[in-house]
C-alpha cells in the first residue's frame, strides 16, 4: 500500500551504514566541500592574476604591453614545438627534449639589456 510519503532509503557508503537522513546529511557536506574547494581555486586563479599583472607591470604601459605579448609569443612557440613533438610521437618518429644546459644564459636584446628567464 502506498502511503504517498517517500521510503526511507539504506545505503551502505564506505562500509558504513547510512539511512534516510543520513544519505542527506553526507549529501550536504559533500556539496559544502566542493564549494569550498571552488571558492578556494578561485582565489588561488585571483592571486595567480595579480602576480603576473604585478610581474610585467613596467610602470609604462607600453613597455608592459610589450613585456606580455613577448611572453605570449614564447608560450605560442612552447606550444607549436609541443604540438610537433606530439605528432612525431605518433607516427612512431624518435625525438628528444633537450633543457637548457648549466652553461645557459638570457640572450641580449639590447644596449645592457637582459631578458629575464621564464619561471
Amino acid at each position: 500500500m502506498y502511503s504517498g510519503l517517500p521510503r526511507k532509503r539504506t545505503v551502505v557508503f564506505g562500509g558504513t551504514l547510512l539511512i534516510g537522513g543520513l544519505v542527506q546529511m553526507a549529501r550536504k557536506q559533500q556539496a559544502e566541500q566542493w564549494a569550498e574547494h571552488c571558492r578556494q581555486r578561485e582565489e588561488e586563479d585571483r592571486r595567480q592574476r595579480v602576480m603576473v599583472i604585478t610581474e610585467f607591470d613596467a610602470g609604462d604601459p607600453d613597455a608592459t604591453m610589450h613585456a606580455l605579448a613577448d611572453e605570449i609569443l614564447t608560450y605560442r612557440r612552447a606550444l607549436r614545438l609541443l604540438a610537433k613533438a606530439i605528432g612525431w610521437a605518433d607516427v612512431g618518429a624518435p625525438f628528444a627534449l633537450i633543457a637548457p644546459g648549466p652553461l645557459w644564459h638570457p640572450r641580449r636584446t639590447s644596449e645592457g639589456d637582459v631578458v629575464p628567464p621564464a619561471a
